[in-house]
């Protein structure tokens, strides 16, 4: 039986204020912690999902606490608003929001930050802005929303015309949407892990994403993973990037 989801069992439901309304942020772990880790979901996530319960798993295992807001605009949250609105530029704002929410909270606390799929794009731009953070973990992330377009493209236009449909605004973004002059601006220690299977963010891409970081830790390809890396070889794969990390 999947027991993955159950660290949200425990966790506290927090009401963060941001510029893009008050959303949940699910809080679990020790209250003296080593460090408070920002774990953000990509497009259609939710903290609940496996491959976002796999990495605040490997957290909570050294001793992190876990904040995991729910996004705006996401399909597995009910009450995010519509789906179709989202973009990549919200996804930041809202992200960013719940960061600033969370470092007045625990004024002094560590806090490292980490993303899956669009969530490693905002931990990009998160990081950029902040010399405080502790650690960058992100989970297949893709650099740009070029990245996600070339992908589609290669899958052929069904694949296309379903995002264009879904998410109109978020379509018309992923051909400027770019955080690489975000990334070459991070100076904390960041790692990638990725699925070597991915069919949404190529090897070569989450290659690149992580080559533009000056200060690249940890990288490693999980075989026959795809987008939403999980299971024991992921859980094991994460742990080492979190000791590569210092986390």
């Amino acid at each position: 039986m999947d027991t993955m989801p159950a660290w949200t069992d425990t966790a506290l439901c927090l009401q963060a204020p941001t510029a893009e309304g008050v959303l949940p942020v699910l809080i679990a772990g020790p209250e003296n912690a080593r460090g408070t880790v920002l774990l953000l979901h990509g497009r259609n996530g939710a903290p609940a999902q496996p491959q976002i319960a796999e990495i605040a798993l490997a957290y909570l295992a050294r001793g992190w606490r876990v904040a995991a807001p729910a996004l705006p605009n996401s399909s597995a949250s009910p009450g995010s608003g519509p789906a179709s609105e989202v973009s990549f530029a919200r996804h930041v704002r809202a992200a960013a929001g719940v960061r600033d929410w969370l470092a007045a909270q625990t004024p002094g606390q560590v806090l490292a930050l980490a993303g899956h799929s669009i969530g490693g794009y905002a931990v990009a731009h998160l990081a950029a802005d902040r010399a405080d953070i502790h650690h960058v973990l992100a989970v297949s992330p893709p650099m740009s929303g070029m990245v996600l377009m070339r992908a589609r493209e290669a899958m052929g236009p069904a694949a296309i015309e379903e995002v264009r449909r879904e998410a109109p605004a978020y379509f018309t973004e992923m051909q400027t949407a770019d955080a690489e002059p975000a990334l070459r601006r991070v100076t904390a220690p960041l790692a990638v892990v990725t699925g070597a299977c991915d069919g949404l963010v190529p090897l070569a891409d989450a290659r690149a994403y992580f080559a533009a970081a000056p200060n690249g830790r940890f990288f490693a390809a999980l075989p026959d993973q795809h987008h939403c890396p999980a299971g024991p070889a992921c859980a094991s794969m994460l742990a080492a990037a979190l000791a590569a990390l210092g986390a």
